[in-house]
């Protein structure tokens, strides 16, 4: 699915999104992201939503951000309550929701100039 707008802030766009491929700018991603205005990177993330960690949360420094979206894949997964009453003690706005949904909530914040940050599993 096409979820471009034709603004955008910052240096990064989510131009679409498919079953396991997210696209970012003019580049497919298959494994995890993550993506605010300014940076991309694929590096230090668990390789499944399953293992994320506090320690995961607090090196992308998520309490810098007016909202973070986890998109946990095709399909919501929870995440573990331990988990999200510590992204709330750190004062994070953590969304968990599909990478489909997160990756449309981050375009439309993206083009606002909001502060977003998108963790993605495709």
């Amino acid at each position: 699915m096409d979820i471009s707008l034709d603004q955008n802030s910052g240096d990064y766009l989510i131009r679409s999104y498919s079953s396991g491929v997210v696209k970012v700018n003019n580049t497919e991603y298959t494994k995890p992201l993550v993506v605010s205005l300014n940076s991309l990177s694929q590096e230090n993330l668990p390789s499944s939503v399953d293992e994320m960690s506090v320690d995961t949360l607090k090196m992308l420094e998520i309490e810098k951000y007016e909202a973070v979206l986890l998109g946990t894949g095709p399909q919501l997964e929870q995440l573990s309550w331990e988990l999200l009453e510590e992204a709330q003690m750190m004062k994070a706005p953590l969304e968990v929701m599909s990478t489909g949904a997160a990756c449309r909530t981050f375009t439309v914040l993206a083009s606002e100039g909001r502060r977003v940050l998108a963790i993605l599993y495709p």
